[in-house]
């Protein structure tokens, strides 16, 4: 089946590097979309992209892509009785960013480049459910086991370079006035060592702030220390918009002038130049 999307790679940081995932067409009959993304050997629901609506294209952006592994994209479409239509062609891409970025997926516009510290990630437990009985008249123990869990009570000690940085890190996991869900999506640099999955989503119950040199007034570095185990994201279905209806409204004067500028809905829904407008 064809319909496979684009794949439009941005690495800056604007908020920060991410796939444009584009459909500009589907099946005859496709009413509603589940985009997914491939990388690592495992599959994810793309955030905002769970039984999306849909009139014939889609454009999502997928924050949530790992750097420097092939990742693959595909969306199985339904038509309006709930049914699949199949799944579209796969894209493939691979992005290649050096530094490690941080978020909390609900959150994307908070997103902040850190360092991985040198006591990160050198142990990596992923423990086993079950336990070794001794029954009745056997000399050696046998396992009752249940499934392998994820990485367990991971080191993830990191550092940043300024006071904007430490602030979107401590922002991530909520404030005085807002209340957030404290995981955090690692996405590991290219060039970084560190054998966590990518992407890693951590669930991290504690952070500790310690100052390298912005005490002493030299610089403004400052370490982190925390520990997590892996969890799974928030529901892909809950999504911050990046791009709103106000930010249109925002940035054009008038209902004409906006239908003027755009050829097609869908131009519209990718504009993202005029994300934060409103």
């Amino acid at each position: 089946m064809a319909y496979a999307p684009t794949l439009n790679v941005s690495t800056d940081a604007a908020p920060c590097p991410r796939v444009e995932v584009l459909f500009n067409t589907f099946a005859a009959g496709t009413t509603a979309v589940d985009v997914y993304r491939l990388a690592g050997g495992r599959e994810y629901l793309v955030r905002g992209a769970v039984k999306t609506a849909v009139a014939g294209a889609l454009s999502r952006i997928d924050f949530e892509v790992p750097f420097g592994v092939p990742v693959q994209y595909r969306a199985e479409m339904f038509n309006s009785s709930g049914l699949s239509l199949g799944f579209t062609d796969t894209a493939t891409t691979t992005v290649f960013v050096a530094e490690t970025w941080v978020h909390n997926p609900l959150d994307p516009q908070g997103a902040t480049i850190v360092a991985f510290r040198a006591t990160a990630a050198r142990e990596v437990k992923r423990p086993h459910e079950g336990d070794i009985v001794w029954p009745e008249g056997r000399t050696v123990g046998v396992v009752v086991s249940g499934q392998r869990r994820g990485v367990q009570d991971a080191v993830l000690d990191v550092i940043v370079d300024s006071i904007v940085q430490a602030d979107k890190l401590q922002a991530m996991f909520g404030s005085y006035g807002t209340r957030t869900t404290p995981v955090i999506c690692f996405r590991i640099g290219a060039n970084d060592r560190v054998r966590l999955p990518r992407p890693f989503f951590a669930g991290i119950l504690e952070l500790s702030e310690q100052d390298q040199n912005y005490a002493i007034g030299t610089g403004e570095k400052i370490a982190y220390g925390m520990t997590g185990s892996e969890v799974s994201p928030p529901t892909p279905a809950l999504v911050v918009p990046l791009l709103t209806r106000a930010d249109l409204n925002a940035a054009f004067a008038t209902r004409a002038a906006l239908n003027s500028f755009f050829l097609t809905r869908l131009d519209a829904n990718r504009a993202y130049q005029f994300a934060g407008s409103a």
